[in-house]
């Protein structure tokens, strides 16, 4: 199996992945055959939002290994702000395909949560509609806030059946809180959080003709079915968009049209790998980000991204930062920022960022060491 690795992009603070539905299950499919741990979310508008308000729901989409875009404001908000996610890709429309690759491939799915029989009734179903698919647990936990939830007993049971695949049915933000938490102590190669796909997949809340999903008026249907509870929070979700999406146009917008084609050149001391990036920042650089990374990584250093050269940050470009940051945390490295402009510090504020680089987008960033020495020149 071959895969084109595409970078993040970045839509008002999230990183989210610019895939297809068959891209996005070839990358889990890639991520068991790994044999690391992932956590894959399914991020909407609702996410979008809660994570403004929740700094810890926001770092943790941002360290997910793939944030999917399961909303179609977010689809359209890619698209004003330059570099357009193809599609929209649903946990209801993701979790099918997922059974579909455990029959082909024998991977093993736990389904963990939802409301009591429905994980059951799932497994029958998705028996019946993919022969050959693995269910090798199931569990419908008390409801229980996530510190009263008895996560020893979880563990264990989804230690002992060994799946492959992990799906969490929660809620947003408990379930990606949750995965977050226990992952390590879980050790399952992929786990995504999946909020009430099960609901829909079983027929409990009937989903919109195709028509209405590709024209991103889904809510609308499902509005008519659960109003008292989606009705204040569509509300609520709509009021940050009108607020937010503005401001993140407002920031595309005072960096001008005038491109300059990015190059970068990189220098070192005995602790960090300092990139100087001059030009555009955006994806065509990610090849030389993802050798610096590596390099990293293999050398147990930090990153310094020297922004005082960025004439234009796009939205793939900021998408290599998060993924960048992604990339080396879990290694226990930072990735700093040193001479970032007032023009780009507001564009980070703008497009919702400033909270994972926040002491550098505050300030002007660090200074260089004196001990540093050019490696590469010049990287086109």
């Amino acid at each position: 199996m071959q895969t084109t690795m595409k970078h993040s992009v970045s839509v008002m603070g999230l990183p989210l992945a610019p895939v297809t539905l068959g891209e996005a299950v070839e990358r889990i499919e890639a991520m068991i055959e790994s044999g690391a741990t992932h956590q894959v979310a399914t991020a909407n508008l609702d996410f979008w939002l809660n994570s403004t308000r929740d700094e810890h729901l926001h770092r943790i989409l941002a360290g997910c290994d793939m944030v999917l875009a399961d909303g179609m404001p977010l689809v359209w908000a890619s698209r004003v702000l330059g570099d357009a996610l193809p599609e929209r890709v649903t946990g209801v429309d993701l979790v099918p395909q997922m059974m579909a690759l455990s029959a082909r491939k024998g991977y093993r799915v736990f389904l963990l949560g939802g409301r009591e029989g429905v994980v059951e009734r799932a497994k029958a179903m998705f028996e019946e509609q993919f022969p050959g698919v693995r269910i090798c647990g199931m569990y419908a936990p008390p409801a229980a806030t996530l510190e009263e939830m008895d996560n020893a007993e979880i563990v264990d049971r989804v230690r002992a059946a060994k799946p492959d695949m992990l799906l969490v049915s929660f809620g947003n933000p408990k379930q990606e809180k949750w995965i977050w938490m226990n992952k390590k102590r879980l050790g399952v190669p992929v786990s995504v959080g999946i909020g009430g796909s099960l609901d829909m997949l079983l027929g409990d809340l009937k989903r919109a003709p195709r028509w209405m999903q590709k024209t991103g008026l889904e809510w609308a249907m499902r509005l008519m079915q659960e109003p008292k509870r989606l009705g204040p929070r569509y509300a609520r979700d709509f009021a940050g968009l009108v607020t937010k999406l503005p401001l993140a146009m407002l920031g595309k917008l005072t960096q001008g049209r005038v491109t300059t084609a990015g190059t970068c050149s990189l220098r070192e001391n005995d602790t960090e790998l300092h990139l100087h990036i001059q030009g555009d920042f955006d994806g065509s650089l990610a090849g030389v980000v993802d050798a610096v990374v590596d390099r990293a990584l293999a050398e147990s250093k930090a990153v310094c991204l020297h922004m005082d050269g960025v004439e234009r940050m796009t939205a793939a470009g900021a998408g290599l930062m998060l993924d960048t940051r992604r990339r080396l945390y879990p290694a226990g490295l930072a990735v700093d920022m040193a001479g970032m402009p007032v023009r780009l510090r507001m564009l980070m504020y703008q497009w919702g960022l400033s909270p994972l680089f926040g002491e550098y987008v505050a300030n002007k960033g660090r200074r260089m060491g004196d001990r540093q020495q050019p490696v590469w020149g010049t990287i086109k």
